[in-house]
């Protein structure tokens, strides 16, 4: 399949219409020879990456989150991105960014994060106004609001599980919880649609000290991380791209990507 054929037929199950507003989607590496027989996807491209889609014999990289976020004015230097792109064009690998396209997908990021949860979904927390499903317009959107029925710390321990990473947080007014919000990744832009929708609990990434405080007696807050949220990209794109099978292997990368380490001190 031509590289052209692998984008259409990608866009088709994630059009470009329901990512975010200047989000860099699409091709950001075209290889030499333009054409997609083995796919390897990916939360984002690191080294260790690189590494692993040769060694898979795979000459098409798609990532959830972009490598290039603004313009490169140089493929030179120690520079991180410009380092990796210029490994990516002596190997001949092409690489797709699907990022906010997957968030807003119905089956994306936090689909999969409010299942593993067991957390029943009721509608996205925003909806695309772009949506191209006639049928079900509001199954694309940014975040999710979703039921349950639980304690608080019930709520706590469950996500600790799920993510396998310390958890921050901030409690609700109440320890029922019947209602929460989530958008994976750095999502406190939509902290007023998560009070606004009456959840008890928002979940969300990269949460700061006083969005802590300003959100007391408000809504509850849990940051379990950003990576710990979106750590099961790479698997839910691999299914989202069961059709593409008859045309590509598809594989998901099992590199952990996060920069991010945890030091927990020990009594002696």
């Amino acid at each position: 399949m031509t590289l052209s054929d692998f984008l259409h037929r990608i866009q088709q199950i994630l059009p470009p219409a329901t990512a975010m507003p200047g989000d860099p989607i699409g091709i950001q590496v075209a290889s030499s020879s333009g054409i997609v027989s083995k796919v390897l996807t990916c939360m984002e491209i690191t080294d260790a990456v690189v590494d692993e889609a040769l060694n898979l014999g795979c000459n098409t990289i798609v990532t959830f989150h972009p490598l290039i976020y603004a313009p490169l004015t140089a493929i030179a230097g120690q520079d991180r991105v410009a380092r990796l792109v210029a490994r990516l064009v002596r190997a001949d690998i092409s690489v797709i960014s699907v990022h906010t396209s997957f968030d807003a997908f119905p089956q994306g990021t936090n689909a999969i994060l409010a299942q593993k949860l067991g957390l029943t979904i009721e509608h996205p927390l925003q909806a695309v106004t772009n949506t191209p499903d006639a049928v079900h317009p509001e199954a694309f959107g940014i975040g999710l609001v979703t039921s349950c029925s639980m304690e608080f710390h019930e709520l706590i321990e469950r996500i600790a599980t799920v993510t396998g990473a310390p958890v921050r947080f901030s409690r609700p007014a109440t320890n029922s919880v019947s209602r929460v919000a989530i958008v994976a990744g750095s999502g406190m832009s939509f902290y007023r649609l998560a009070v606004q929708c009456r959840a008890d609990v928002f979940i969300t990434a990269d949460v700061k000290y006083h969005d802590f405080h300003a959100a007391t007696d408000t809504i509850g807050l849990i940051d379990p991380g950003h990576y710990e949220m979106e750590q099961f990209v790479p698997d839910g794109l691999r299914e989202s791209f069961h059709s593409l099978r008859d045309a590509c292997t598809i594989v998901s990368s099992s590199v952990r990507t996060s920069p991010v380490e945890y030091y927990t001190p020990t009594n002696n």
